[in-house]
């Protein structure tokens, strides 16, 4: 005996549970017939043999082909075992059996857990089927076991179960076929339709394609006054030839005689065709056949759905036979669900309900082109783009679409290109300005409209980001706004979801995230590491773009985590406080250290002075200064305030705060805020938020009331003159809340 068989014959020896009758071997296999003895129920012992007629000693065959260690042993039951059980492998008359013991491969099994547990797996399996337990009702009804079929059918099994009539009438629809090594793969959108069969042969690198129309036969199973009937009996696929097939369908109830009928009248009509010639058809006449099967329970894998598909592939031999004598082979073939949203759902694993929400991507470039394509290979499909630029060659560097534009074309055409083929087909474009759809009440109506749902800009301007804060559409509506860009050559990923009714907004979240540098040296650095500015491109001789310089790698790895954000809060529902993320690559290059930042409402102030001013205090910013002046008690206290001004939206947003120095001057009455070290101080919180924080203003507190004193007045008026044209910001903290006061010289 070879040595490989040795040692499999030395591990069955070994196994309790089983004994070893007969060895038999060849050049290519070891067959191992072994007894083994099946735990029966108690009211079974007597006879020996279960209800299901599984015996109380089952003999069995375990074969080693040559490729042992790699590939497992087949395992087989005798002739006559019974068929009527549920996880039988497809079966042939006369051929011994094969239980399926194993939901994936047994080679994985094997080489997973070894050549014990396969065998205490066939164990098992005869317990359960001697007691009737092999299917679980509870779980589901086990589809009928298929393997190595020969055809495959792309069709949608929730369409087919709602057109196929009730009363067993056959459907005949057309399809398409392409047959490449003898498998058939087949494709049909169910539209009834009868068509001839066809079969034109194509040749490629690798030999030949064959490829025509072919026709689809779908019935229901019926009882006796044409009522879909429940089939409860499990039976193994046993289908080869005509006969069986006509033997199955008449077992569940199927029309058989019409469905020979329609078969031989698409047979004759397509032999007959004058522009073909029917013996030169190397595969055949083909045709698929799909019976309906209603099951007492729903189908494993197939949740809500309790209808069974058995399509099966019929090839008529013509080159060698007689036309008349209609002679076929027929086949089990798989069912594959066409490509659908639902199935993009279900593949992911997603609740199909968050699926439909509305999401509007603004900007459609190599962020949001990969966040979007991610979103829609999910299942979601309900988006909208809005992007006024089209593709040009460079940006096929790292955008998710592979579409070389040689003539012009609009990033939003290219995107709802992509997202046609994963089957979203109720997706909008809008090739225009998205500040104007921000600003326009009409046009922000159209594109965005009224819905519950998502916007995500992913643009990385700064023109957007004001737009934003301006629209005073956006204030009103019900859309939730999440922005995400990118930051130092990618080094740095962002993601900001604004808060409920913008109770915190875009820019309030941004100030944040630089005020957030000056702690967080990693963050600090990753934004401004080198060459963090767009850097011109030239992507022709007399032509040039600003862009930042990355790879599609960084993005990509980026957009993932960024979608997989946004669908963790579509699937929870959106936090009603604003959120602010950031993703600091790790020093080797590969790992992402992410940190989520919960932001509370921010106050805010509205000021009449110098013209008028919105004064955002946010909220860390407040709870710092109440902290404070609470410490403090009835002793004023105080402090200077970094913010971000900006004169577009005339808003000073208060991001930050250095503590007073030890000079200050702390008092009942007063509050003198000191200067040692002061000036130092405010130019490195300048400089560690980037430049983006600068000193605005001060604050003091109130502890018994009232709003600015004359003293604060003339402090702030000095302060003011000393900013140079900038607002300067003087707020109190008093028990009740904040008072603000702007003065500009």
């Amino acid at each position: 005996m070879k040595p490989i068989f040795e040692d499999a014959i030395m591990q069955l020896q070994r196994h309790h549970g089983l004994q070893i009758c007969n060895v038999t071997e060849d050049d290519t296999t070891c067959i191992v017939d072994v007894n083994i003895k099946v735990p029966l129920p108690s009211r079974a012992k007597v006879n020996g043999k279960s209800v299901t007629g599984v015996l109380a000693v089952e003999p069995c065959v375990i074969c080693f082909t040559k490729d042992w260690p790699l590939k497992a042993p087949s395992i087989k039951l005798r002739k006559d075992f019974p068929l009527n059980l549920p996880h039988i492998n497809p079966h042939k008359p006369g051929h011994l059996v094969s239980p399926c013991l194993f939901e994936g491969s047994l080679d994985e099994m094997l080489h997973r857990f070894g050549l014990d547990r396969i065998v205490d797996q066939l164990i098992e399996w005869l317990r359960s089927a001697a007691a009737d337990q092999l299917i679980n009702m509870e779980q589901g009804w086990e589809p009928t076991r298929r393997d190595d079929c020969p055809g495959t059918i792309v069709f949608s099994a929730e369409k087919a179960i709602a057109e196929v009539p009730m009363d067993g009438t056959i459907l005949t629809v057309n399809g398409f076929y392409v047959s490449v090594d003898d498998h058939v793969h087949g494709y049909s959108e169910l539209l009834p339709k009868e068509a001839n069969f066809t079969q034109n042969i194509c040749e490629i690198n690798t030999g030949k394609v064959v490829s025509g129309n072919i026709q689809m036969f779908l019935a229901r199973a019926v009882d006796a006054a044409r009522f879909p009937q429940i089939v409860s009996t499990y039976q193994p696929e046993s289908v080869h030839d005509l006969d069986s097939l006509k033997t199955r369908a008449q077992e569940l109830g199927i029309d058989i005689d019409t469905l020979l009928e329609k078969l031989d009248t698409y047979y004759r009509c397509s032999v007959m065709q004058v522009d073909q010639d029917c013996r030169s058809w190397s595969q055949g006449l083909l045709a698929f056949v799909v019976l309906l099967v209603q099951r007492p329970a729903q189908i494993v894998g197939s949740p809500g759905r309790d209808v069974e598909l058995l399509p099966y592939l019929i090839r008529y031999e013509l080159s060698s036979n007689p036309l008349a004598e209609r002679k076929a082979e027929v086949t089990p073939a798989f069912h594959t669900h066409i490509l659908s949203p639902a199935l993009l759902t279900k593949a992911s694993g997603i609740d199909p309900v968050n699926t439909s929400i509305p999401i509007v991507l603004l900007g459609c470039g190599s962020l949001g082109s990969k966040v979007a394509l991610h979103m829609g290979r999910a299942g979601f499909g309900k988006l909208t783009f809005v992007d006024n630029e089209s593709l040009s060659p460079h940006n096929l560097a790292r955008h998710a679409v592979i579409k070389n534009p040689s003539v012009y074309l609009p990033k939003v055409e290219s995107m709802q290109d992509a997202f046609r083929q994963l089957s979203h087909n109720n997706t909008r474009g809008f090739d225009e300005d998205i500040t104007q759809v921000l600003l326009q009440r009409d046009h922000f109506n159209e594109v965005i409209g009224c819905e519950s749902g998502v916007i995500l800009d992913t643009t990385a301007s700064l023109k957007v980001l004001v737009a934003e804060t301006m629209s005073e559409q956006l204030d009103s509506s019900s859309m939730r706004l999440i922005r995400s860009s990118m930051y130092g050559q990618g080094r740095c990923t962002v993601i900001m979801l604004e808060g409920s009714d913008r109770s915190c907004r875009v820019d309030d979240l941004v100030s944040y995230l630089f005020d957030q540098c000056r702690e967080n040296v990693t963050l600090r650095q990753a934004i401004n590491g080198e060459r963090s500015d767009p850097t011109r491109l030239f992507v022709g001789d007399n032509c040039r773009s600003l862009t930042t310089l990355m790879p599609d790698s960084k993005v990509s790895k980026a957009a993932a985590l960024v979608t997989e954000q946004i669908q963790n809060w579509l699937a929870d529902g959106l936090p009603t406080e604003g959120h602010l993320i950031f993703g600091v690559e790790e020093p080797n290059k590969i790992g992402i250290r992410w940190f989520d930042i919960v932001v509370e409402p921010s106050i805010v102030l509205e000021v009449n002075d110098d013209g008028g001013w919105h004064i955002r205090v946010l909220n860390h910013v407040a709870q710092a200064i109440d902290k404070d002046a609470r410490h403090w008690g009835n002793i004023e206290t105080g402090g200077a305030i970094l913010g971000h001004v900006d004169f577009q939206t005339k808003t000073i947003i208060l991001a930050g705060l250095v503590f007073a120095p030890l000079d200050s001057v702390r008092e009942p009455l007063r509050f003198v805020l000191g200067t040692e070290g002061l000036i130092s101080a405010l130019r490195q919180a300048n400089e560690d938020s980037i430049g983006y924080l600068m000193f605005v203003g001060t604050w003091h507190s109130h502890p018994m009331g009232g709003s600015h004193s004359g003293i604060d007045k003339a402090t702030l008026l000095k302060i003011a003159q000393d900013a140079g044209g900038l607002p300067a910001v003087s707020l109190i903290w008093t028990p009740s809340g904040f008072n603000c006061a702007v003065e500009r010289w």
